[in-house]
């Protein structure tokens, strides 16, 4: 595609080849010839098990995907995580009836945006896509997401005493409280590196 000064190229492939594409890549241009956006999906393959929802992971990047690429460039405004907002809240809602969202394990993607104007260029990136901005003088800046680079490790298995008996009675308890499955490891004195224990069962 010959937009102005700027070529752009669109290749994707699937990384299994016997499974179907599950991303998603698109170029919007607003009608006036002013700016553009690009779109970039990574779709996450699904357990053999499914999840929640009825609708394949190419179903879901195509339309979070069709989403973000006619809001990025009918509201240039906007800033672009409120319309990855937007953009998720309308896919939620055209399935919201027939699946249930609340899964872990429903469809999933993780996000690569650009949008640019005359006068500046914009990013987000959500999750572990990346995004190469070269500048005028051929270098080459990888943007990323990197706060899951910054969630602290937790060792496994945290004891010696970490046996078959005592982990299921850590998951049972677990299970109850979901969102509490860890805490940080008590310490007569700080330490650069936080060290988690389980909770008790």
């Amino acid at each position: 595609m010959q937009t102005g000064w700027m070529r752009t190229e669109l290749v994707s492939e699937p990384g299994d080849p016997g499974r179907p594409n599950e991303d998603f890549a698109g170029v919007g241009l607003p009608a006036a010839g002013q700016g553009g956006s690009l779109v970039v999906l990574d779709g996450v393959t699904p357990p053999r098990n499914g999840g929640g929802c009825l609708h394949s992971v190419p179903w879901f990047t195509a339309r979070l995907g069709g989403a973000l690429t006619e809001l990025t460039v009918s509201h240039p405004d906007v800033p672009l995580a409120e319309l990855l907002s937007r953009a998720i809240a309308r896919t939620a809602e055209s399935h919201a009836s027939t699946c249930d969202l609340s899964h872990p394990r429903t469809p999933q993607a993780t996000v690569a945006l650009a949008r640019w104007s005359p006068a500046s260029v914009e990013y987000l990136v959500l999750s572990d896509s990346a995004l190469l901005v070269e500048s005028p003088d051929g270098t080459v800046t990888a943007l990323l997401d990197d706060r899951l680079d910054r969630i602290p490790i937790r060792p496994w298995p945290p004891r010696p005493w970490w046996t078959a008996r005592s982990a299921t009675r850590r998951a049972a308890s677990s299970r109850r409280r979901p969102t509490r499955r860890w805490r940080p490891a008590r310490s007569p004195a700080p330490c650069p590196a936080r060290r988690y224990a389980p909770w008790p069962p």
